[in-house]
């Protein structure tokens, strides 16, 4: 590959990565925002920052699942959306960025008095006055959420069965995510189209990543056998030549 050519994926990685980390979360953010701007200078400003940094996470989390069930879809080899190590890059940088915003989240709405949380609610179940069982999906999912980030860290050491087994709850750990923000926001009329399309998109993603993972794995094996086969055939039949000889 030429200088060039390896400068300009290089580039193009660092772009995509500042992308994935600031533009797509911090753009959902003051979306947000700009959506509910009237009540920025009253008494909700905290409530209002926490709730526009816990979209952004959602945001950066959605793109964080989609991108991982992508790296082991079916389809990827079809339609190589970019370079192995750039979604390596953007993964590892969507997950770093989803776990500052949730602190942001977690430590607004921890400081602000009004919204009913608190800072054991923040890090407790069930322990919120504020739509306890709704909080309870987030806290949950944010330490398990953590979790995955250290294992994803230490994969080296785990190896990769442990790290991989861990990751597969990935999906599980969003629908979390989900129900929590759908049940805990008080803006979640206003934000229905983002759930549902966010939730649709991972679903069927997930859903046709083990679905065509299960119907390609058969032909793998006997294409794996096959080629097994072929290679005893060669062998046999060079060792009966030798033999002949």
């Amino acid at each position: 590959m030429s200088p060039h050519l390896e400068r300009g994926r290089a580039a193009t990685a660092w772009i995509l990565t500042g992308a994935a980390a600031v533009a797509l979360p911090l753009g959902a953010g003051y979306g947000f925002a700009r959506l509910f701007a009237p009540t920025l200078q009253s008494r909700y400003f905290p409530w209002l920052t926490g709730r526009a940094l816990g979209i952004a996470a959602y945001v950066a989390l959605t793109a964080l699942v989609m991108l991982g069930v992508w790296m082991r879809h079916p389809w990827r080899a079809r339609r190589p959306l970019l370079h192995a190590e750039t979604r390596l890059r953007v993964h590892a940088t969507l997950a770093t960025a989803t776990i500052a915003l949730v602190v942001g989240h977690l430590i607004s709405l921890a400081s602000d008095k009004y919204a009913g949380v608190g800072w054991v609610g923040a890090f407790v179940p069930f322990r919120a006055h504020y739509r306890p069982t709704a909080v309870s999906l987030g806290v949950i999912a944010m330490l398990f959420m953590v979790v995955l980030f250290v294992s994803a860290r230490a994969a080296g050491r785990l190896g990769a069965r442990h790290w991989l087994a861990y990751h597969r709850l990935a999906v599980a750990n969003f629908a979390l995510v989900w129900f929590h923000g759908v049940l805990a926001g008080t803006d979640t009329v206003a934000l229905r189209l983002l759930y549902v399309l966010s939730g649709g998109a991972v679903v069927a993603l997930t859903a046709t990543r083990y679905l065509l993972g299960r119907v390609a794995r058969p032909f793998e094996l006997v294409a794996g056998a096959t080629a097994r086969a072929g290679g005893s055939d060669a062998q046999h039949g060079t060792e009966s030549h030798s033999v002949a000889s």
